[in-house]
């Protein structure tokens, strides 16, 4: 697919020519949506892209034909994603950092000089604070252009000694310019160069490097780190109060780290945990490159569920709202809309990417039978290539439901609200339902969106729940547009939408903390197959202030 390709800078020139009305098509346009703060003893972790070199089809501003194209969907695990490569100046496409930010994870560049030519390009930036100064400040406006949120810098080869200070003060002086411009944006450091000017892995937070750590927003270690570093390096951030700042290094290619990473990563990641510090995630591309294309999404799933319980789930914030995903991941052997083929072709745009569920089937870990699971169906979908396939085996005939976890989230909820899902479901006798945890006064409810076109609400027998049925669409469709665009009925592929209207002068104004979804038998069957599934096409949490 032919159209404008975003691409890096690779020499100084470029970075200093850099004008902003040259570059219209690659600005991102989804701005970072904010999470719910973690407190400051929670580490963080950071993931950096090291795909075949980067720019491969995803530098297709418009997307291409190669659905099989790598592609990231685990942004609930992570709080910022590098795009990297070994040009000069990588600034990542636009359809990462649109799908980043849906997500509230920052979409950082990298700025990197290696090797011979690379030292050249390094000693030109820091030829004088006059040129370090407009090297900082063109990249703070590629930052601004771009919509991204900040720089890795990574220099690795020598500097000359009577410059070790130029370079750190270009690090300070790029790091407040970024800060003045992109409020919460951040600079971090790689651990390499260190303060003789000599190119020095440390594997650790030392005196020798920290030159650059106090002056930026944080620094990421080599990976050949050890339990004795490790603590040295904590104990010297703690100094500063800087603990979360240290992201040690682990490498998913295993060179030289802990484990000898792949599906082994949990072994370092591990080791790093039980420190309570942050980690960065490098080269998470190995499962595409060397676990074979076909099996991405099975070895995928495999890999972050592995590490599921060393990575803190980050919870969705009001900001979210009006909420509303597809499930679709940016890719799909066909194009849909309103649950219909719209178009026969291939397509991959990260861009297009929806909101991800936070939870996936590592909630099912330890239960018996653990034979539920949620997975990505690409043979149809409502909005996009695909939706979200509910597996059950089965689901139980006495009534009880089996219950997927799917968002986690701190949603005020103070005006009337419209909340509607989209499913189709080809087993007989089998239906579905929404449900709600929510803090209200104080106490824990649970809200069931359920039912048959019934106005009417109900206690269910647990009196800490309330039972919505669902309003027939027609009531919504003249005032509110946006409920139009999932608007689907059974002549579209047997697709059904429900729509419940939530008024919290009716129910108190109310914290909705997750979103589930739930297989049920109303009557027990008379029959049933062994394996029984639901597609969920959509769902959408709209307040009228919205519509």
């Amino acid at each position: 697919m032919a159209g404008p390709e975003c691409l890096p800078f690779k020499t100084v020139e470029d970075v200093l020519e850099f004008k902003p009305e040259n570059y219209q098509l690659f600005a991102a346009t989804e701005t970072l949506v904010k999470r719910i703060p973690t407190a400051r003893d929670v580490p963080k972790t950071i993931l950096c892209h090291d795909m075949r070199g980067g720019y491969l089809q995803d530098r297709f501003v418009q997307g291409c034909s190669d659905a099989d194209s790598y592609r990231f969907y685990h942004w609930q695990y992570i709080d910022a994603f590098i795009y990297f490569s070994h040009n000069l100046v990588t600034v990542p496409p636009p359809g990462w950092t649109n799908t980043a930010h849906r997500h509230g994870v920052q979409m950082m560049g990298t700025l990197i000089t290696e090797w011979d030519d690379g030292k050249k390009r390094c000693h030109q930036i820091i030829e004088s604070e006059e040129s370090y100064m407009m090297f900082a400040d063109k990249l703070v406006e590629i930052t601004k252009h771009y919509g991204m949120d900040g720089w890795l810098v990574n220099i690795e080869n020598v500097v000359q000694a009577d410059r070790v200070q130029r370079m750190c003060d270009f690090v300070t002086y790029l790091t407040k310019r970024l800060h003045d411009v992109i409020p919460g944006s951040q600079v971090i450091w790689y651990d390499s160069v260190i303060n003789t000017g000599g190119l020095r892995w440390q594997d650790e937070l030392n005196e020798k490097n920290s030159m650059f750590f106090d002056v930026c927003d944080g620094i990421f270690l080599n990976y050949n780190w050890n339990d004795d570093t490790l603590r040295r390096s904590k104990e010297l951030a703690n100094s500063s109060g800087r603990a979360m700042d240290v992201y040690v290094g682990v490498d998913v290619f295993g060179r030289g780290c802990l484990g000898g990473g792949g599906f082994n990563t949990i072994e370092a990641l591990t080791a790093i945990r039980q420190h309570n510090m942050s980690a960065a995630i490098f080269a998470m591309g190995w499962v595409y490159e060397t676990q074979g294309e076909a099996d991405f999404l099975q070895n995928e799933n495999r890999f972050w569920r592995l590490l599921h319980h060393l990575l803190p789930v980050r919870v969705l914030a009001s900001s979210y709202l009006p909420f509303s995903t597809s499930f679709c991941q940016g890719f799909g052997q066909k194009y849909y809309s309103q649950g219909l083929e719209v178009s026969p072709s291939s397509w991959h745009n990260l861009g297009l990417q929806e909101l991800q569920p936070s939870l996936t089937d590592a909630q099912f870990e330890g239960m018996t039978p653990s034979t539920s699971s949620m997975t990505l169906d690409t043979e149809t979908a409502l909005l996009g290539g695909s939706c979200l396939k509910l597996i059950a085996n089965p689901v139980p005939k006495d009534g009880s439901p089996v219950i997927y976890r799917l968002f986690c989230m701190e949603f005020e909820i103070k005006e009337p609200a419209v909340i509607s899902y989209t499913y189709k479901c080809e087993e007989v006798g089998l239906d579905i339902f929404l449900q709600c945890e929510v803090s209200c006064g104080g106490e824990s409810k649970k809200l069931f969106f359920k039912g048959d076109n019934s106005e009417k609400t109900s206690k269910s027998s647990d009196s800490s729940a309330v039972v919505f049925n669902s309003t027939p669409a027609a009531t919504f469709l003249n005032s509110y547009a946006l409920l139009k665009k999932c608007l689907v009925t059974t002549e579209n592929d047997k697709w059904t939408t429900r729509y419940y209207r939530v008024d919290p002068r009716n129910t108190g104004e109310f914290t909705l903390t997750s979103v589930s979804v739930g297989l049920f038998h109303p009557s027990a069957p008379t029959q049933q197959t062994e394996v029984q599934t639901v597609h969920l096409g959509q769902i959408q949490i709209i307040p009228e202030s919205c519509l």
